[in-house]
């Protein structure tokens, strides 16, 4: 069996959960006495204007949203806690609980450890202003993920990823941080393009989705490990989409028609670099779209497409 290097924070949250299952710590128990503590750390323990509070790390709560968690990180942080080298945690007391916003190895770590205090900083604001905290963490600690990002910004309801979410999920698309996959044809795993894109031509990103639906590329690969939804297969058709400009039609017909399936992809696109895949298709796209004999075709069909709605 393969030793775990991470853990969600679903995970750890659930590990620590069993812990206060088994101290009876839980409900209304742990609501009253959270709520004491921090009235009394009101009274006792203002640090000028910051409110800081010795607590079990295992009354702290790890939400959903926070980062995957390096075990081998929590794990030298807890065997050598030193309160003097960290910075203090910082929890937020929210309905009657304590929710870490910043510092969740240092917590976990903690916890591991079997320490039974460690001394933390609370906010006391909107669960919005606590992620957006989160989300605007100081460079030097470990760097935060895209995908970290996503899921807390979902999670505050920040407007352009909740827009892009919407966008991927209309066409059955997955982003690399949702939790469920299900019956999706692809993952986005390129969030900062999607951003991208929601921010400057949301309708382009629509499009680009739908013809990747079309194209059936993703095929036989499941969801999230399929190559369809990277990248560089995003930054290719922009920039094919911008190449084809006021004829995009006739370009995403050309593509469904000579381009489709999971074994064309995995034979002609998939291990292509994103520059050989735009001068690929373009090709391919400037053949059908500038032959003579193809065009002559088009024009039949709309004439017969004329005739027959008359």
């Amino acid at each position: 069996m393969c030793k775990r290097v991470y853990l969600t924070a679903k995970e750890a949250e659930k590990e620590m959960q069993e812990s206060r299952n088994v101290d009876g710590f839980t409900g209304k128990m742990e609501t009253d006495y959270i709520s004491r503590m921090i009235k009394d750390a009101k009274r006792n323990s203002m640090v000028g204007d910051k409110l800081q509070l010795v607590v079990d790390p295992m009354y702290i709560h790890i939400p959903e949203w926070q980062r995957r968690l390096s075990l081998a990180r929590a794990y030298a942080i807890g065997n050598s806690y030193n309160k003097y080298k960290w910075d203090v945690p910082k929890v937020l007391f929210h309905e009657g609980k304590l929710w870490v916003i910043d510092g969740q190895h240092r917590i976990y770590g903690a916890f591991k450890a079997k320490m039974d205090a460690v001394v933390v900083e609370i906010m006391e604001c909107p669960i919005e202003e606590a992620i957006e905290l989160f989300i605007s963490q100081s460079q030097d600690r470990s760097k935060m993920q895209p995908m970290d990002i996503y899921k807390a910004a979902i999670a505050g309801h920040k407007e352009d990823y909740m827009k892009l979410q919407e966008i991927c999920h209309k066409n059955n698309v997955a982003v690399k941080g949702d939790e469920d996959t299900t019956n999706t044809v692809g993952t986005l795993t390129s969030i900062s393009d999607g951003i991208h894109l929601v921010q400057t031509n949301v309708n382009l990103l629509d499009s680009m989705l739908k013809l990747l639906g079309n194209l059936g590329w993703n095929g036989y690969a499941d969801s999230y490990n399929g190559k369809a939804y990277t990248a560089k297969i995003i930054r290719a058709l922009k920039a094919l989409y911008a190449y084809t400009d006021g004829r995009t039609d006739e370009m995403e017909e050309v593509l469904i028609t000579h381009c489709k399936g999971t074994e064309y992809f995995v034979e002609n696109i998939m291990d292509k670099t994103q520059a050989q895949i735009f001068d690929y298709l373009s090709e391919i796209v400037r053949y059908e779209m500038e032959s003579p004999f193809t065009e002559k075709k088009r024009k039949t069909a709309k004439k017969t497409a004329k005739v027959k709605a008359m």
